[in-house]
């Protein structure tokens, strides 16, 4: 009976034991490593490379050196290489040199925070806090959505959950490592709240919506502006910003923005803007349209935290930057006086000029601080004119109010705005001669109009409070006064634009054809689709039958004066003797200027011709100019520069006439006149000969980019009995022409 009891009680220990033993193998498979999971226990190889690269090693350095180890994960005796490698043994104590057991991410971090301080001198190595909204795979990399930015990472996307925070290591906007799951508080700052419906809130936020649940809140809330508080992964505070100011934007940039009627405020940074009427969306800062929109700024202390936009634009003014006359966009002074008595304000003063009294920028802006100066006559007959400081007039009179603003280091900017249609007054007989037929100008109106309202939405010229300015940069203006022939065509299509897929189309147009018109093929650019609309067409009475894309038919084809709407103007063929010898100095600075603008359109070679260099520094003398690629309607879009050392590749027309340009001594056109030396050549429609003597003969026609409409070709058009609309659709592929009105409409809708 005893022995029969051992036996059990053994059996029973066994069990026990057994039991024990699966236990603790059960939690040793645990701590396994496992490299797609985040641990606690292990620390990847792959991540502690990742955090070293602030480090004098390079990436492969680093890979070779870890390579030796054969771990997949640090262990103490890597550890303590790792900080003789970085010289920093003696400083940092490290217990478990020669132990192959794994680090902890705990004792990493602490040591990791050692390295830093001894070795990141820059502190280019940041801690941050980041809440994960979402994450998307990128490749090899995962991007990691958070409340503060967007961040690529080596790291494993299985590494990350939504909605919780993590304490990371940010390096050159990348998130290299991951110290610890955070227990502080982390916000979501300015999201729009669109609903709150059975405790789950919708919320835009970076461009994206969002829905989480509300968790102990029980509280409904309304749409609007709000910190979002969460700690450990909960949504524990909704903080609405109620404090609103009302009206105009006039101007931004990335420090402030400048209400209308109240002055400039600051903003920490990107400024969320949301769309609040319809479906609640994001927008951007650029979809708020200048003088057009009277929209909420949702402000916080001193700061604008976002933008409301409550309602469309309607598009009734537009703000014209005025340029010195050597073209800047500031002036050392400025001097206006007013036709009539003007109302001057800044700030908080105001004043009543007197008619022809003269109104100085310095006076007025010397002690404003940042305010904008705004003078605006008292009666709409008014006209503000540019003076010197004496009175006198150097400007055609300007319809609509001035603002003068004062920019420290710079000088002073004029800004007239004016309504959106008496713009185009005086657009019109600046970008064609008011004798030209009437439907031409109202081809001219309707292309102005189009080109205008599409600058007026991108405002590129925001920083100034300014949508456009009055330069060949985008169109001409009241250098010639407005004519009662251009008031005729403007009023003839009021409103009228061109769209295309329900876009208006930026209607670009040139002076003079060379016989076609030409595709965006030679801008180079990258956004080919979006300019369907700009066909080459014909204007010749008969279309050529060689390829003009071959230099021999081209250059039968542009030594010929074929019969076509605009080949009575003496630009429609010219030539130009030209000579590169003794300009490389004025070539290269040419260059070097387009390709710092745009390298895609500027590119080194060594003499191979292939193989890329960087500039063109000890390339020699150029030794020869040639075409190697030429568009269908006969364009130069690849001009060749052989030097004695290299060869340079120049695209676009505009790089390859300001090239060509440089080497004319002298232009002859159709009608015999004659030019000296120009800086810029008619146009890329052109073939260049060699010479016998080693000067260049440019054979070439038409004068402009060659898009669109031309001028010349539209009035000869009008001439021949073409009404603008039929010219229109002649020069532009698949347009309709709209009104504004019409296209304000389908937007509210």
């Amino acid at each position: 009976m005893q022995t029969r009891k051992n036996v059990k009680i053994k059996i029973a220990v066994l069990i026990l034991l057994l039991a024990v033993l699966t236990v603790l193998l059960t939690e040793k498979l645990k701590e396994r490593y496992l490299p797609e999971e985040y641990s606690d226990t292990y620390v990847s190889v792959d991540e502690v490379r990742e955090e070293l690269r602030f480090t004098v090693y390079s990436e492969a350095e680093w890979e070779e050196w870890f390579g030796t180890y054969k771990k997949e994960y640090l262990t103490e005796e890597m550890l303590g290489a790792l900080l003789k490698k970085l010289g920093v043994s003696e400083q940092i104590v490290h217990s478990g040199a020669g132990a192959r057991r794994p680090v902890s991410r705990e004792a990493w971090s602490d040591i990791y925070g050692q390295i830093r301080d001894y070795l990141d001198m820059e502190r280019v190595v940041k801690e941050q806090a980041l809440l994960i909204l979402g994450t998307m795979e990128a490749g090899e990399e995962t991007v990691l959505i958070t409340n503060q930015g967007d961040f690529y990472t080596a790291l494993p996307l299985s590494y990350f959950e939504e909605w919780t925070a993590y304490d990371v290591y940010i390096m050159d906007e990348r998130c290299i490592g991951l110290k610890d799951v955070s227990e502080a508080e982390t916000v979501i700052e300015n999201a729009y709240l669109k609903a709150s419906v059975n405790q789950t809130l919708t919320f835009l936020y970076a461009g994206m919506s969002y829905d989480k649940e509300a968790g102990e809140l029980s509280e409904e809330f309304s749409p609007g502006v709000c910190d979002l508080i969460f700690t450990e992964g909960e949504l524990r505070t909704i903080r609405k910003k109620q404090d609103v100011i009302q009206g105009e934007l006039l101007s931004y940039d990335d420090t402030a923005i400048e209400i209308k009627d109240y002055g400039k405020i600051a903003h920490s940074g990107k400024v969320p803007v949301y769309q609040t009427y319809g479906e609640a969306v994001e927008k951007s800062i650029s979809d708020v349209i200048l003088g057009n929109m009277n929209v909420e700024y949702v402000t916080a202390g001193e700061e604008v935290c976002a933008i409301l936009i409550r309602e469309p634009a309607q598009i009734t003014d537009i703000r014209v930057l005025l340029l010195s006359d050597e073209g800047t966009k500031f002036r050392s002074g400025v001097f206006l006086k007013c036709s009539t008595e003007a109302d001057v304000s800044c700030g908080d003063t105001r004043h009543t000029a007197a008619a022809g009294e003269v109104i100085s920028a310095e006076e007025y802006l010397r002690d404003a601080r940042g305010a904008t100066c705004i003078v605006c006559p008292r009666t709409e007959d008014g006209k503000l004119y540019i003076c010197d400081g004496d009175g006198n007039e150097i400007s055609n009179g300007y319809t609509g109010s001035m603002e003068m603003r004062s920019y420290a280091g710079e000088g002073y900017t004029l800004v007239n705005e004016l309504p959106f249609e008496t713009y185009l007054y005086a657009v019109v007989p600046s970008e064609m001669p008011s004798s030209y037929a009437a439907e031409a100008l109202k081809v001219q109106a309707v292309c102005a109009r189009s080109y205008a309202y599409r600058q007026l939405l991108r405002a590129d010229l925001a920083a100034y409070g300014a949508h456009i300015d009055d330069s060949t940069s985008y169109q001409v203006y009241n250098k010639v006064p407005q004519t009662p022939e251009s008031v005729a065509a403007v009023d003839a299509t009021s409103g009228q634009v061109l769209t295309y897929g329900g876009e208006v189309v930026e209607a670009y147009y040139f002076s003079t054809s060379a016989g076609y018109t030409d595709t965006v093929e030679v801008w180079n650019t990258q956004e080919d689709s979006a300019y369907g609309y700009l066909q080459a067409v014909c204007l010749n009475q008969e279309a050529y039958a060689g390829d003009l894309s071959k230099e021999e038919d081209f250059l039968a084809f542009i030594k010929q004066k074929p019969e076509g709407y605009d080949s009575g103007v003496k630009y429609y063929r010219w030539f130009a003797s030209a000579d590169y010898s003794g300009k490389n100095d004025e070539i290269n600075a040419i260059l070097e200027n387009r390709h710092s603008i745009s390298d895609r359109n500027v590119l080194y070679y060594e003499a191979d011709g292939k193989t890329e260099a960087q500039n063109t520094a000890g390339m020699g003398e150029i030794t020869g100019v040639s075409t190697e690629e030429r568009s269908p309607s006969g364009a130069i879009l690849t001009l060749r520069l052989d030097y004695e050392n290299g060869v340079v590749r120049v695209k676009t027309e505009y790089n390859i006439r300001k090239v060509l340009g440089c080497m004319v001594q002298k232009m002859v056109y159709a009608d015999s006149s004659e030019s000296g030396d120009i800086s810029m050549l008619p146009s890329a429609f052109c073939a260049v000969e060699k010479q016998e003597n080693g000067e260049l003969l440019i054979s070439g026609g038409g004068y402009g980019h060659g898009l669109g409409m031309s001028q010349n070709g539209a009035n000869g058009m009008a001439n021949s009995g073409m009404g603008y609309q039929e010219i229109l659709n002649y020069f532009y592929h698949d347009i309709s022409i709209e009104t504004v009105t019409e296209l304000e409409g389908k937007e509210q809708a």
